[in-house]
């Protein structure tokens, strides 16, 4: 029977190639940043070290390509989760790292932005990727949608996806997800935990 299928959240993950070799050249990187500065977390109801209000580029441009650009092709290839509507340009906007020591966490959030305006063309968010750079740890990510107006779900119900419940997402993994599914990052059972976040931007015109 025909059907129409409207877009639709997904979470996406993959390993990262050479990641052993991003490691060891990024997390000494990050290591010195937050020798060197004292960051203000923007986020009152969670607990952790990050750049998010004081954004540096630490990563080059080949590295930030080898995290990024491959792998959300690869969704939305894989997924079709924009069905007809392709960008025809795409951009990574801003990238931050957080640092999670034991207990730390992060509250339920989502990575939506107004659109950007470059170059006379309008940019709206659309994916954000989040890189496990250093983990000892099953990856302890928590997405959750709970609008009443989820199709064929109960009201008031909500749809949970933990990753530290998926064996295979774990430190060199990248994950890829709408920049508007919510998602918190559970209390750290070991220190140290450093991931990497990036905003994705795409173009229509």
């Amino acid at each position: 029977m025909p059907s129409f299928k409207f877009p639709s959240h997904y979470v996406y993950w993959g390993d990262v190639e050479d990641h052993e070799s991003i490691k060891s050249n990024v997390l000494p990187i990050i290591h010195n940043l937050l020798s060197k500065n004292k960051y203000e977390n923007p986020y009152k109801a969670c607990n952790m070290q990050t750049n998010v209000s004081d954004v540096s580029n630490f990563l080059d441009d080949e590295t930030l390509e080898k995290i990024t650009v491959g792998h959300y092709k690869k969704m939305i290839l894989e997924t079709d989760c924009m069905n007809d509507k392709k960008p025809t340009n795409v951009i990574v906007t801003d990238y931050w790292f957080n640092m999670y020591e034991k207990g730390d966490f992060q509250e339920m959030h989502t990575h939506t932005h107004m659109p950007l305006v470059m170059d006379g063309k309008r940019y709206d968010t659309m994916f954000s990727l989040i890189y496990i750079l250093h983990d000892e740890e099953s990856s302890p990510i928590l997405f959750r949608l709970d609008d009443p107006r989820m199709p064929f779900t109960p009201i008031h119900s909500s749809i949970d996806f933990n990753t530290s419940d998926v064996g295979e997402i774990k430190e060199g993994t990248l994950l890829i997800f709408s920049s508007h599914l919510p998602h918190t990052v559970l209390p750290v059972k070991q220190p140290g935990r450093i991931t990497i976040a990036f905003n994705i931007a795409c173009c229509f015109e």
